[in-house]
C-alpha cells in the first residue's frame, strides 16, 4: 500500500504541474468588482451575543432573520452555496421567538430560564445538505436523489432547533460528499468568496462559502477526513471537529451501516467567531457534553504547546506552502513570547499517516455504493464524463477508485498499519494529556484553484490522521496570504479534550484578528 499511495501521489503531482495553465483557465475570471461590503452591522456579531440580545428585548429574531436572508440573496449569486432555502418559514419561526421572548415580560428569572432552555433562541443557522433538515433537499448532489427531501431532522440539527436556532437553507456538498471541491450535477460548483477563481473546498464546501462570505453566523458541517477543516481554511473561518463518537451522526447522508462509522465521521459547528464555538458544540452534543467539560475554565497561558519538528510526512506529500509554515511560526511565536510552554515532537509513525489513515478509513463496511450497478464499469463511466453524458461527476469516479485500492492490501499490511495507528494514538494521547495541544497545518496550501485537488491528494493527510484517531481539533484562521487567501493551523488536542482546542482557538483569534471579509 505504502508503494502504492506514493506512487499515485507521484503521478497526481506530475499530472498537476503538467494541467496547471488548463487548471488556470478552467477556473474562470477573476472578480472585478469588490465584494459586497456588509452594510447591516447585525451581521458582525456572534451568535452568542445576539441570542443574548433577543432574549434582553434589544433585538428581534425577525429583524435579524431577514437581514441574513437579505445578505444570503445579495451574495450566493456570486459564490452558489445554497441547494434549498425555507425563508418564509423561518421568518415564521422568527416571529413565535419574538413572541416567546415578549410573553417573558423582563422578567429576569423568566429570561435566565430561556437562556437555560433554549440559549440560541432566534438565531439563524446554515446547514450542511447531507445532514438532515425536516422539509429539505437531502439529496446530496446526486442526480438520482435529487427530488429527495428529509423527512425529520438529523439529531444534532434537531437539538440545535430545541434550542432555538432557526435553520435557513442547506448548503452544497460535492456528490455523495465523495469529494474535496463541492460541485455536483444538481447544484452546480460553489465558488470561493475570497476568490472565485478558487474552491471553498469540500465537503462541506457550500457552509465555508456562506460563513466566509458573512452570509451565515454559524453552521453544521460534517468531517470524514477534513471536511470541516480545510473549508475552514480556504474559507477564512472556524471549524471544529469533535472527539469522535461526542456528536450523533444520525441523520447523514450517506449512511454507513459500519457501528464504529461515528468514530471516523463527526458532525461538528463552523462559524465566524471563535466564541461561538463552546455552545454550538455543548448543544450538538446534548449528553455527551458532559465528557467534554466545556465549563470548566481554560487557562491557557498554563496549556503546553507542541508542535512538529518535521513538517513533511512523506517523499511524495504535497509540500508546505511558506505562508502556511509562516501561519505556524507565527502562532507558535505568539505563544512563546507570552512565556508559554513550547516543545517540538516527531512523533513515530507520524510519517506514515496517510497510509495509517487510509487503511483505519478503509477498514470500514457496509459503505454505500454510489453508482447503480454493484459492479460499475468505470471505463465507460470515464468515457460518459468525458462527453458530459455521465450523472456522476468526475471527483466520484476518482474517489471510488481511490477507496477500492484497498483491495491491494495484504491482510498481513493492513495489520500492521492498524496496530501502527494504534501506537500512534496511545503516543499523541500520553504526550498531550489534560493540558497540551498539537499545533500543525490542516492542508500544505491555501484554497487551491476549481479542480487542482486531484493533484493535492497527499495533502488531505494532514486532516484524515486526525479522525483516524479520533481526536478533536479546530482549524483556526490567521490572517492572509499576499494573494488574499485565508491562511491557518488546525489546534488538535487528545480524546475529549475539545476545550483545549477551543480555548487556543479564541486565544489566537483575539491576537490575530479571526475571521475577516472578503474585499
Amino acid at each position: 500500500m505504502e508503494l502504492l499511495l506514493k506512487l499515485v501521489a507521484l503521478i497526481l503531482r506530475v499530472v498537476n504541474l503538467v494541467l496547471e495553465p488548463i487548471l488556470a483557465r478552467l477556473a474562470g475570471p477573476a472578480r472585478v468588482d469588490p465584494f459586497p461590503a456588509i452594510r447591516d452591522e447585525l451581521l458582525r456579531l456572534p451568535a452568542t451575543e445576539l441570542a443574548e440580545r433577543i432574549r434582553d428585548g434589544k433585538l428581534r429574531s425577525v429583524e435579524l432573520v431577514r437581514a441574513y436572508v437579505l445578505r444570503i440573496r445579495e451574495v450566493n449569486p456570486l459564490i452558489n452555496a445554497v441547494v434549498e432555502e425555507r425563508f418564509e418559514a423561518a421568518l415564521g419561526e422568527a416571529a413565535e421567538a419574538d413572541e416567546r421572548v415578549a410573553a417573558c415580560g423582563g422578567d429576569e428569572q423568566a429570561v435566565r430560564e430561556l437562556a437555560r432552555t433554549s440559549p440560541l433562541l432566534g438565531v439563524p443557522i446554515t446547514v450542511k445538505e447531507s445532514c438532515s433538515v425536516k422539509g429539505l433537499s437531502l439529496g446530496g448532489g446526486v442526480v438520482r436523489r435529487q427530488n429527495l427531501t428529509a423527512q425529520e431532522d438529523g439529531e444534532a440539527v434537531g437539538r440545535l432547533r430545541r434550542a432555538g436556532a432557526i435553520p435557513l437553507l442547506v448548503s452544497n456538498t460535492p456528490e455523495y460528499c465523495m469529494a474535496f471541491e463541492s460541485y455536483n450535477n444538481v447544484t452546480g460548483r460553489t465558488l470561493n468568496p475570497y476568490d472565485p477563481r478558487r474552491t471553498p473546498a469540500g465537503s462541506s464546501g457550500g457552509e465555508g462559502a456562506l460563513l466566509g462570505a458573512g452570509a451565515s453566523v454559524c453552521g453544521v458541517g460534517s468531517d470524514l477526513g477534513g471536511s470541516i477543516r480545510i473549508p475552514a481554511l480556504f474559507c477564512g473561518i472556524f471549524g471544529h471537529k469533535p472527539s469522535a463518537g461526542i456528536v450523533p451522526i444520525k441523520g447523514h447522508m450517506p449512511v454507513c451501516g459500519d457501528a464504529h462509522f461515528d468514530q471516523y465521521l463527526s458532525l461538528g459547528p463552523m462559524c465566524r467567531y471563535a466564541k461561538d464555538l463552546p455552545l454550538l458544540l455543548e448543544i450538538m452534543a446534548g449528553p455527551n457534553a458532559s465528557r467534554l467539560r466545556l465549563a470548566e475554565p481554560v487557562n491557557v497561558d498554563k496549556v503546553k504547546i507542541y508542535y512538529p519538528q518535521k513538517l513533511d510526512l512523506t517523499v511524495n506529500a504535497v509540500p508546505i506552502a511558506p505562508e502556511i509554515r509562516e501561519s505556524l511560526r507565527s502562532a507558535l511565536k505568539y505563544f512563546q513570547n507570552k512565556g508559554g510552554y513550547t516543545e517540538p515532537l516527531n512523533f513515530r509513525y507520524f510519517a506514515d499517516s496517510m497510509q495509517l489513515a487510509s487503511t483505519e478509513l478503509q477498514s470500514l463496511t457496509d459503505v454505500p455504493n454510489v453508482f447503480a450497478t454493484a459492479r460499475p464499469n468505470l471505463l465507460w463511466e470515464l468515457l460518459k464524463v468525458t462527453f458530459r453524458q455521465s450523472e456522476h461527476t468526475f471527483a466520484t469516479i476518482f474517489m471510488y477508485l481511490l477507496s477500492a485500492s484497498k483491495a491491494t492490501v495484504s491482510e498481513q499490511n493492513r495489520a500492521r498499519y492498524r496496530q501502527m495507528a494504534a501506537e500512534l494514538k496511545q503516543e499523541f494521547t500520553d504526550k498531550l494529556a489534560t493540558d497540551g495541544v498539537f499545533l500543525m497545518p490542516s492542508f500544505p496550501k491555501p484554497a487551491l484553484r476549481h479542480y487542482e485537488s486531484f493533484g493535492h491528494v497527499t495533502g488531505f493527510m494532514y486532516t484524515m490522521i486526525i479522525n483516524a484517531l479520533g481526536f478533536p481539533a479546530t482549524q483556526v484562521p490567521l490572517g492572509f496570504n499576499r494573494d488574499g487567501l485565508p491562511v491557518g493551523i488546525q489546534v488538535v488536542a487528545g480524546p475529549n479534550q475539545d476545550r483545549l482546542c477551543l480555548a487556543v482557538a479564541q486565544e489566537l483569534e483575539q491576537a490575530f484578528g479571526g475571521w475577516q471579509l472578503p474585499k
